[in-house]
């Protein structure tokens, strides 16, 4: 493809998965090319070097920075996974309120000693392939990164803390 579109010598940003190359011009079949790659399964984006670099990285942290949802997950680790991950689904793609999914899962963890919140973070989270990486290049080029969430802060901050965060934001657990 670069060779295709007359661009400069490739730099890979991650070997055998993500390479960048400048172009003298914007390609008029980049669209085309597009459309071909995503059936192949790769990404493609194009555009200009002016205000490339962004200064600031807001991240959600389930289902981005880690797998899975920390409260699916302390639903998973009491026996009841369906039952904490029944509201999810509905209140991400809009058709339940956020606040009524909020206050549903968090009646359903009444009652859970607060050490499951640990054993959460110890043995049923993964971290996202790349996402410290992710964080430490948005810092090293000058960069703020922040890590959000709808979930609580017993969970962001030690996340935010691995992964390399300025700083987490969600909902306070009491």
């Amino acid at each position: 493809l670069r060779d295709a579109w007359g661009g400069a010598d490739a730099h890979w940003l991650n070997p055998g998965i993500a390479a960048e190359f400048a172009l003298a011009r914007m390609p008029d079949n980049r669209w085309q090319v597009w459309e071909g790659l995503q059936a192949l399964g790769l990404d493609l984006v194009v555009q200009g070097a002016d205000g490339r670099r962004k200064k600031m990285l807001l991240a959600d942290m389930d289902s981005t920075m880690i797998e899975p949802d920390c409260i699916d997950g302390l639903g998973a680790l009491v026996g009841a996974g369906a039952q904490f991950a029944a509201p999810t689904a509905p209140a991400m793609s809009g058709g339940l309120d956020f606040d009524a999914a909020l206050i549903e899962r968090v009646s359903l963890m009444r009652g859970l000693p607060e050490a499951v919140i640990g054993d959460v973070l110890k043995n049923r989270i993964t971290y996202r392939a790349g996402g410290q990486t992710l964080v430490a290049t948005m810092k090293a080029h000058g960069g703020h990164a922040a890590l959000v969430s709808g979930g609580f802060t017993a969970f962001t901050a030690p996340v935010a803390a691995h992964l390399g965060f300025d700083e987490n934001r969600a909902n306070v657990l009491l």
